[in-house]
């Protein structure tokens, strides 16, 4: 079935049949639309994405950008957070008559490419890692771009992002008003690479400095991913000398490994470790003890990224410059202790 063959069918001209599917209901009489659908609906009519991108020069599909770092460690989805993060951007992207496509990559050159081939509308970045890719990707982007958890000041951008550096204070001052001073600091890849991860450290140091303490960095733990990352994190714990008394995670999925870790080695926690894990994430309710989280309004931090992509399309203008910082606060569970 062509559209072409719907018009004859309908006895009017293809125009209004292209109006119909276009949703163009203005220029079309309801009667006319309505036996339009009929006709389409009959016959299965799907229409050619790719003919009507080329005529638009629009796809209408919208690029959820994931680094592939992260696939190494696992399904992508598999974090909580980001699989949290990617459905609801996807409802808010289908809702508003677009379409999702997931890309992961491993360099810029692979994101353009992908942009150009799809004639992607738009992306959002949902998870920076390397700065190199993250700062080349926001230059040389060639449709509007979102990115989420990081800001260039000296690069027009559209970025929404967390107080990291608050969420990071917060998780330890709140172990120090309970009597912790040995803590330590886990995340699931290198400070370094990382700004989002950095931000946490920094807010984690300065409570540090509030109570007089300096960070031990013998209770640094770099480069423990997802759920094994924490169950690694957990089998080195037990074989250290001397060991925190509490410990800040960055992701709730990694506290979890911990504490399932030391849990079937027969700790007893929060007595023996307290931990505070970062997200407010599903597993953070649903192990035991309950995890003491930072939580972030994933729902509200996915409205503000495609709010901020729609302008952008909108105004076809990939450097529009405008900056939303969402706030943090603590989520009071179980895995923690009062020394």
């Amino acid at each position: 079935m062509t559209l072409k063959e719907i018009a004859a069918e309908a006895g009017v001209s293809t125009m209004t049949v292209s109006n119909v599917i276009h949703q163009n209901y203005a220029r079309v009489s309801p009667a006319t639309v309505e036996k339009i659908q009929a006709i389409i609906e009959k016959y299965h009519y799907v229409p050619n994405m790719a003919a009507r991108s080329l005529v638009r020069k629009s796809s209408r599909i919208i690029a959820l950008l994931l680094p592939i770092w992260y696939a190494d460690t696992g399904s992508l989805l598999f974090n909580p957070y980001v699989g949290n993060m990617v459905g609801t951007l996807d409802m808010l992207i289908r809702k508003a008559g677009y379409y999702t496509m997931l890309c992961s990559f491993r360099n810029v050159e692979e994101v353009l490419s992908f942009q150009r081939n799809w004639q992607i509308d738009g992306s959002i970045m949902v998870l920076p890692h390397l700065e190199e890719i993250t700062h080349g990707l926001v230059e040389q982007t060639q449709t509007p771009l979102v990115v989420m958890d990081r800001r260039y000041d000296d690069i027009a951008m559209n970025s929404v992002t967390l107080n990291d550096r608050r969420g990071g204070y917060l998780a330890t001052k709140y172990l120090l008003e309970r009597g912790h001073q040995k803590i330590g600091f886990a995340c699931p890849g290198h400070l370094v690479d990382s700004f989002v991860l950095t931000e946490r450290y920094m807010g984690y140091a300065e409570a540090h400095r509030e109570y007089g303490l300096v960070p031990d960095n013998r209770w640094l733990f770099e480069n423990y991913p997802q759920l094994e990352g924490g169950k690694r994190l957990g089998n080195e714990l037990i074989e250290m000398e001397k060991r925190p008394t509490a410990l800040v995670s960055t992701e709730d999925i990694m506290a979890c490994g911990v504490v399932q870790t030391l849990i079937k080695a027969r700790w007893k926690l929060p007595r023996d470790l307290s931990i505070v894990g970062f997200d407010d994430s599903a597993p953070a309710e649903l192990i035991t003890p309950a995890l003491t989280t930072v939580r972030q309004d994933v729902r509200l931090k996915a409205e503000k990224a495609f709010e901020m992509m729609l302008e952008a399309i909108r105004n076809d203008d990939r450097r529009i410059n405008r900056f939303f910082e969402l706030d943090v606060s603590i989520t009071e569970r179980d895995s923690v202790a009062t020394l």
